[in-house]
């Protein structure tokens, strides 16, 4: 058993984080993580009571910002902090990728190899059973003065997972918060505005092609709050089954409704070869909208890459086409709308990949307002096409 334990230190060889000072004021993402995928049967205990298995930790570089795994791999993650205040620290370890199934964090005994589990999370459970009542999945820890921790987090999910992790005061952290609901927030609001907009427009114009983008803004709306967490917390905190498919039926659905905002925008009679590439995203945009009544996690995550890549690109193609070649009243404007409506839908999955570019709210915001000032230009009086 000695010969075991002094095994199992030699083995974790991270270099301690001298960060408490920090994060009493902000949330600090921790750099020095150490990963590594198993087999999703293998225990917390089997991981560290075995030092060939818990050598097998990695440093996780920067740009691992996203690991792809499946419904049988579970996520390691590994990292040490060092109490460097001359009081008990009282901490928060958070892990950001809200899609993630399930989150289990760790604590390693420093008498035994063995570790203390602290608390599960995750996408699968309840938002009521959280620790704490936070978008982030996050898990309170304490330290003595001059007390250095150990911690493991268990990630699973069956496509892709994320690998951010950050540690904050309570008061650091709620402020953080605050601040990401107060974005969110406007975001939101923004999207009612333009949905409201773009009906009355609708309305007045006698334009089918606009109650098409509207319904399309309700979908992005959806699709927005499923990512950032809201959704979970204010509209089904009670049913977590619902999470691991709404983000597929909400992208597939924001897609159908581009794709025939676009054909029923197009000018009239629509070209053959235009027809067959709508008639294409249409079929795309369907196939990922259904996916979660036939693909698997992975299966599901490569269509959704496939069919945002090839709708949004052919939606854009065919913005500029129309708006360089026909002369239809308005067409021009249409054709922005469109381009900005996939600029909108393709910047919140590169916010949901790369979720530490948080400059990325503040530009889908700027395309919500481009979006409102075209819908503005559109005169009130009836277009007859």
């Amino acid at each position: 058993m000695l010969w075991l334990f002094i095994s199992f230190l030699s083995c974790a060889n991270v270099t301690s984080v001298p960060i408490a000072q920090q994060a009493k004021l902000e949330p600090v993402r921790l750099t020095a993580l150490h990963y590594q995928l198993l087999d999703a049967a293998i225990t917390v205990d089997t991981l560290v009571s075995d030092p060939a298995l818990f050598h097998n930790f990695k440093p996780l570089n920067a740009t691992q910002s996203t690991l792809r795994t499946s419904e049988h791999q579970a996520l390691w993650l590994l990292v040490k902090l060092t109490n460097t205040l001359p009081e008990p620290w009282e901490a928060i370890l958070s892990y950001h990728f809200l899609p993630a199934d399930r989150v289990s964090f760790y604590q390693l005994a420093t008498d035994l190899p063995t570790a203390v589990h602290l608390g599960d999370t995750g996408s699968d459970l309840p938002f009521v059973e959280r620790a704490l009542p936070f978008l982030s999945f996050s898990q309170p820890i304490t330290l003595a003065q001059g007390e250095q921790g150990t911690y493991l987090v268990r990630l699973q999910d069956a496509a892709l997972l994320g690998t951010e992790l950050t540690v904050a005061s309570l008061h650091a952290l709620l402020v953080a918060q605050q601040q990401q609901m107060l974005l969110a927030s406007m975001i939101h609001g923004a999207l009612i505005l333009l949905i409201v907009l773009a009906l009355c427009r609708a309305w007045q114009q006698k334009q089918p092609a606009l109650f098409f983008l509207a319904s399309f803004y309700v979908a992005f709306s959806l699709i927005l709050g499923t990512l950032n967490g809201l959704a979970f917390n204010l509209l089904w905190p009670l049913n977590p089954e619902i999470n691991p498919v709404i983000l597929y039926i909400g992208v597939g659905l924001a897609l159908v409704l581009l794709t025939l905002f676009h054909r029923v925008s197009m000018p009239i009679p629509i070209s053959r070869y235009a027809a067959y590439l709508n008639t294409f995203c249409l079929f795309l945009a369907l196939a990922l909208l259904f996916s979660p009544l036939y693909a698997n996690g992975k299966l599901k995550l490569t269509l959704l890459f496939i069919c945002i890549t090839i709708v949004l690109a052919i939606s854009v193609i065919q913005a500029i086409f129309t708006s360089l070649t026909s002369h239809v009243r308005y067409s021009s404007r249409f054709s922005l709308l469109s381009a900005l409506a996939t600029l909108n839908l393709l910047l919140v999955q590169t916010r949901y990949l790369s979720h530490k570019v948080y400059w990325l709210d503040m530009g889908l915001l700027i395309l919500l307002c481009s979006s409102a000032m075209v819908l503005l230009a559109i005169p009130k009086r009836t277009v007859t096409r």
